[in-house]
């Protein structure tokens, strides 16, 4: 006999609220009061509501076995999934433990296993319910020992994603009614130069034990090919391999791709001799699938197949709102990582806990791309987490890595003690494993955003071909909303050792060490960069509604930041907006705008590898999803298709508001993932479809052979007359359109900033104290300065006097924390001051006109500033003052909120007043036409 027995179904469940089950003895007991669960089971999706002790339960399951041949042959059980700590008793027997949401384990019953009687299964599982929560091991404590418990710190491997965690006996039980021997694993290597497989076949047998094994291959043209095997297995449970060659090598057949994700399929079989006369019979097959490719990673560079591929992923987390995995309805699943891959994206990077085997294998099939994270979640562990991630490596290697869809192993993103100190370690346990994969040791190697923060740690990668691990092979950035053309050319040209000339173009990307070091830093780094960014905040057109007793929090936080976006839509009186559906279809424009424009600059550097977007679904208040936490789509499948395309005109440096017949410059390269070969680029001038210019661009070498080629500088002329002009890129191969893109240009008359900036007194133009007091004695009734706090008393003083006393206006910029704790400190300014971040770098920020700003013809008569604002969008936004007239203001969401602010301000002071300016204004004087514009409308105001 030979089968595998479902134990599936009815179970008996009852909770241990009281950490009693161990001392009564329940697994030999067996309690009352029990209720009946189905298994696979999930406690987060079967209980409406959960208390926080209810973290461990019992699980009882009755079966029997007749027939009494199975005294002699072998039984084991198996766990597909236990969330989070298992114990397994067999008829009131021990039977071993297990830690881990993620892999599979078996367990002998021989000894405990009763023939003809009725056994009864006991499992007791533990879970960790909440980030401050614990497992109880059941452990017997040694007097005054602490060692029953286990907290997230001892042991960092194995749990749920904090943000849904989920328990319960969630994966198939199965009875594994062997007979003397059968296969216990499988390990196939292909070898894609050599056009063969080889098989690593390990059983469970006694010793010289001899029969054959069958071997059926499946190719991916669903041929099916017979051999045999004969086996003589000397010692107990051996290991033998065999070296498969391929019928009919055809490489565009048989090679796995995005493309064409050619699969092979094969299943070994152990004969058991039967009666003479009769056919054999064979024991339960093993069947895994297989490809041949070529994945890694050279200086940086990812190679699939021995050509360099440009990343283009999305982080696409599994677990689900309302407990377990997304989803246990495998028809759902496929449908939602189809919709991955029709967005475009060729890689996604499972988030905080590795794809299940049914996701893996969709992904096989579809041709996509996996970076399959470990579940590694704390910032330190205790010796013992240390050697239970080794295991949990160990086993999930050996149980994955047959599945060709997956490209990289990922030891975890987070950049805790844990990782720092035991990355290394972790690393050299893939290697024995798996020769074919590169490994990363985290996803946040290199850190910065656009809200002053920057760190940077060792995260390191360990290719293939290659023993040397190198550091920071990751980047993850959260740049500002609306890149201007100087952000744009920092994006395309950043972390270039050769580039030491490089500005950094805003004062909140990074920290001041960053800002100080950051061309020693670029020179510290030996390879190319894999990047990540956030998706900035894409809200659902109504709020979604989300089940399971761990989303409460999360679905009352959703309604609660919807209800404060109408309110400020209908109470607030600072909207400029009539309905929720007019301010988020501006908020999705800008949004999917400025993160197309980052992407497009990211592609265009030579030091990025690639890129993963943050994240395929929302979950809680993050609607930073490219679909909503249910899954369903929030319409942005036309921006998806724009960052996904594999071959695409790469455009940065792009100034979009010039004067008429200046010269316009910007910087174009070429992505070609398609590798396409005859191909050439149309930049066309368009003004109301109508084509006023064309030029065509043609690479200066082969394009074909390369995945990225620079294609220089090109330059136009603005037209001569006012009005709103589009840029056309066209790529073509043979002649054919590929892919094409438009971009914004308008042009505006000549602003006379030079007659504005003679009524301004710049007093930072003056290094000597004198000089700034003989400006500030001068005739201008406007004294401008970006310096105020680091100016000496007697000139503070000065500035006070000539404005409050004298009737003068004092225009400050670009505010720093010491400009306002200078003012919320002096006794001369009544008011307080409080600023904000408003780049949106992390969620999303909006600036914006009031109804009726003098500053409406500036920007076009928009009263919603865009990308076309750009070269002057603020990147902080102060509080409303009292008394004060306010011209700009701006909206951010953020952690769940909706904040205000303002970004121009007129502030009575005395006699005088002063003028609190957000606007990027000053460094783009005389060569910027906004920035020329928007300075003199100030002056006007004043």
């Amino acid at each position: 006999m030979n089968k595998i027995m479902s134990l599936d179904g009815d179970w008996q469940m009852k909770w241990d609220t009281e950490d009693s089950g161990i001392s009564n003895r329940w697994y030999a007991t067996y309690p009352e009061n029990t209720e009946t669960v189905t298994v696979p089971h999930i406690w987060e999706r079967a209980f409406s509501k959960l208390l926080m002790s209810q973290d461990c339960a019992y699980y009882f399951k009755r079966f029997t076995l007749d027939d009494e041949k199975l005294v002699a042959k072998r039984v084991f059980l198996r766990f597909e999934r236990i969330s989070t700590h298992a114990s397994i008793w067999l008829n009131g027997k021990f039977l071993g433990t297990h830690f881990g949401a993620y892999t599979s384990f078996i367990l002998e019953t021989q000894k405990a296993l009763k023939i003809g009687e009725e056994n009864i299964l006991c499992v007791r599982v533990a879970n960790m319910g909440a980030a401050n929560s614990r497992i109880d091991f059941g452990r017997e404590s040694r007097e005054g020992a602490d060692d029953r418990y286990a907290h997230p710190s001892e042991m960092p491997v194995g749990l749920p994603w904090n943000q849904y965690p989920f328990g319960g006996i969630y994966g198939h039980v199965d009875l594994i009614l062997g007979n003397a021997a059968f296969i216990s694993d499988v390990h196939l290597e292909p070898d894609m130069d050599q056009e063969r497989v080889t098989v690593e076949t390990t059983f469970n047998n006694p010793r010289g034990f001899q029969t054959r094994l069958r071997i059926l291959m499946k190719s991916p043209s669903g041929d099916v090919y017979e051999s045999y095997k004969t086996l003589k297995l000397d010692r107990e449970n051996a290991t033998t391999k065999m070296v498969l060659g391929i019928k009919d090598w055809k490489k565009d057949k048989c090679v796995w791709s995005p493309d064409k994700p050619n699969l092979f399929a094969i299943e070994l079989q152990l004969e058991i001799k039967g009666n003479k006369g009769k056919a054999p019979e064979y024991s339960f097959p093993v069947v895994k699938t297989f490809s041949f490719r070529k994945f890694d990673c050279l200086k940086g560079d990812y190679y699939l197949n021995d050509q360099i591929l440009k990343i283009q992923g999305v982080s696409y987390n599994q677990q689900w709102s309302e407990g377990g995995l997304w989803t246990t309805d495998n028809p759902k699943l496929e449908k939602d990582l189809r919709a991955v891959k029709a967005a475009g994206f060729n890689a996604i990077r499972s988030c905080g806990a590795p794809l299940s085997t049914d996701a893996l294998d969709i992904c096989d099939r579809i041709g996509l791309l996996v970076f399959q994270e470990f579940p590694f979640h704390t910032m330190r562990s205790t010796p013992q987490g240390l050697e239970i991630a080794k295991k949990l490596i160990n086993d999930i290697v050996k149980e994955q890595q047959h599945h060709p869809c997956i490209a990289v192993w990922v030891l975890g993103s987070e950049n805790g003690t844990f990782m720092l100190q035991n990355g290394n370690k972790l690393l050299n346990m893939i290697s024995p494993l798996d020769m074919c994969r590169p490994a990363i040791s985290n996803l946040d190697s290199i850190y910065l955003d656009n809200e002053g923060a920057f760190y940077k740690d060792t995260g390191k990668l360990l290719p293939v071909s290659n023993d040397r691990i190198f550091q920071y092979a990751t980047l993850r950035i959260n740049p500002r909303l609306n890149p201007s053309a100087a952000y744009t050319h920092y994006l395309a040209h950043c972390f270039d050792k050769e580039n030491d000339e490089l500005d950094i173009p805003d004062t909140g990307l990074g920290d001041s060490n960053f800002q100080e070091g950051e061309e020693n830093f670029a020179a510290d780094i030996e390879n190319k960069l894999l990047v990540t960014l956030k998706n900035h905040t894409l809200l659902p057109n109504k709020p979604t509604n989300i089940n399971g007793p761990r989303c409460i929090k999360s679905q009352k936080e959703i309604k609660n930041l919807y209800k404060s976006v109408e309110t400020f839509l209908s109470e607030s009186g600072k909207s400029v907006w009539a309905s929720f559906e007019d301010f988020n279809k501006d908020l999705r424009a800008i949004a999917t705008k400025s993160k197309l424009d980052q992407i497009t600059a990211l592609q265009s550097n030579p030091q990025v590898a690639g890129f993963f977007l943050d994240q395929w679904a929302d979950y809680g208040t993050d609607f930073s999803g490219i679909c909503n936490e249910n899954r369903e789509s929030k319409g942005l499948e036309k921006f998806t298709r724009e960052i996904t395309a594999p071959s695409r005109v790469l455009i940065s440096e792009l100034e979009h508001v010039v004067t008429p017949q200046s010269e316009i410059n910007f910087q174009l390269t070429l992505l070609n993932n398609s590798r396409c070969e005859n191909v050439e680029v149309e930049v066309s001038l368009l003004e109301n479809d109508k084509v006023l210019s064309t030029q065509t661009i043609t690479p200066e070498e082969p394009a074909g052979k390369t995945s990225l080629t620079q294609l220089g500088i090109c330059t136009m002329v603005a037209p001569r007359n006012l009005g709103f002009y589009q840029i056309k890129l066209t790529l073509k191969d043979n002649g054919k359109e590929i892919h094409s893109s438009f971009e914004d240009l308008i042009v505006i008359e000549q602003s006379d900033v030079k007659s504005a900036m003679k009524k301004v007194c710049f007093l930072d133009e003056n290094e000597e104290s004198s000089d700034a007091l003989a400006a500030l004695s001068g005739p201008e009734q406007i004294i401008f300065t970006a310096n105020l706090s680091s100016w000496p008393d007697e000139i503070l003083y000065k500035i006070i006097d000539v404005t409050k006393n004298g009737g003068k206006t004092l225009l400050l910029s670009d505010l720093t924390t010491e400009d306002i704790d200078f003012l919320n400190q002096s006794h001369h300014f009544d008011s307080t001051i409080e600023a904000q971040w408003s780049t949106g770098a992390k969620e999303i920020s909006v600036h914006y006109l009031p109804e009726g700003s003098p500053l409406l013809h500036v920007f076009g008569n928009k009263k919603v500033l865009d990308h076309n604002s750009a070269a002057a969008m603020p990147g902080i936004s102060l509080n409303e003052l009292p008394n004060a007239t306010v011209y700009a203001r701006s909206v951010s969401i953020k952690d769940g909120e909706v904040k205000t602010g303002v970004d121009l301000q007129l502030y009575p002071f005395g006699k005088g007043r002063i003028m609190f300016n957000q606007f990027s204004v000053i460094e783009g004087l005389e060569t910027n036409a906004l920035a020329d514009r928007l300075f003199k409308a100030i002056v006007d105001l004043l």
